[in-house]
């Protein structure tokens, strides 16, 4: 198996699109106990702040590690601002994005009242980061492969939120249309189906000489650990299949322009959330008591605990896929 090392690109500040205010913003990471990946984070926050100082860049993490987003706005307010941008440092909106992220916000208001917090959006499906990955896959094109010999084996972490993992499929699908791939499967590390060795199961049914792993993550972690180990046994296990697996994406200056556009949108007032297939919205309508105050004003406005547990040891109740499909449109 060969693990792909990538090209962080950087950007010039010179080539940022100004920003109509000069207010702090907060960057939120959902939080990792991987030493390396809570690192990056910080790396990236870092990086952000250093294209534009004219206003303060804070790191707030959801849980796991530290600064929390508390802190993070405490320093602001320390700073004597009163309003706030914040963005969502995520993939896709989630729970995490719709449900943990704003209700932390909402303790924040409670604890400082005449803050008024401007919450954006998360990077979703965007041209940036489609060229970020074909420009990716192009450094693997190798003479003795044919990318029409090639199978792309894309790899989300998994959500409980359907409305996530179908946006996971179709930045799949856009990545695979017009690249001469012979075809793209796609799987999920944990929590939805289907899983990663069932992704190399299906993948090896095309009789590819090559499978690409692409997994789908920011930045690493102890998930991006294990898509790599499984990798690496797969590739024990079939050697006469060439397997290659590319490292998340990291501290890219096109995850750096992405940022730039999400926080001008919240100075603009422009943010637009997907919410037309947003389970917690589809039981608001019904009229359920579970998420009643989906607002969807700033975002999401919710007065609920944030009490899943992150444990390793803990039963995956999403393992049995005929349970999965009892639950998933559930809300909790």
């Amino acid at each position: 198996m060969k693990l792909e090392t990538k090209k962080n690109e950087s950007i010039n500040g010179e080539n940022l699109s100004p920003l109509p205010l000069k207010r702090p913003l907060l960057i939120i990471g959902h939080g990792t106990r991987d030493a390396g990946g809570r690192q990056t984070f910080l790396d990236f926050v870092d990086a952000y702040q250093a294209l534009d100082k004219s206003r303060p860049v804070e790191a707030g993490f959801l849980e796991l590690t530290g600064p929390t987003i508390l802190e993070a706005v405490d320093k602001c307010v320390e700073k004597g601002y009163t309003e706030l941008s914040a963005v969502p440092l995520l993939l896709f909106a989630a729970r995490h994005n719709k449900f943990d992220i704003t209700n932390e916000l909402d303790r924040a208001k409670e604890r400082h009242p005449g803050v008024k917090f401007h919450y954006g959006r998360h990077f979703g499906i965007a041209p940036g980061i489609l060229d970020l990955w074909r420009s990716r896959l192009a450094g693997l094109d190798r003479d003795e492969f044919k990318r029409s010999e090639t199978v792309l084996l894309f790899v989300g972490r998994g959500s409980s939120d359907p409305d996530a993992n179908g946006d996971v499929y179709k930045l799949a699908r856009m990545v695979w249309e017009g690249s001469g791939y012979h075809t793209v499967e796609t799987c999920f590390i944990g929590i939805t189906h289907p899983r990663l060795e069932e992704g190399f199961r299906r993948a090896m049914l095309y009789r590819p000489k090559r499978i690409i792993v692409l997994p789908y993550f920011l930045f690493t972690g102890v998930l991006v650990k294990k898509i790599f180990d499984v990798t690496a046994g797969q590739q024990e296990m079939h050697p006469d299949i060439s397997m290659s697996c590319l490292p998340e994406m990291g501290v890219d200056g096109k995850l750096l322009e992405l940022m730039r556009e999400r926080e001008i949108e919240t100075q603009l007032g422009e943010v637009k959330m997907n919410c037309e297939t947003c389970k917690f919205r589809l039981v608001a309508s019904e009229g359920s008591n579970g998420h009643h105050h989906h607002g969807h004003g700033h975002g999401h406005g919710h007065g609920h605990g944030h009490g899943h547990d992150h444990s390793h040891a803990a039963a995956d109740p999403y393992a049995d896929p005929e349970a999965y499909h009892q639950r998933i449109w559930r809300t909790p």
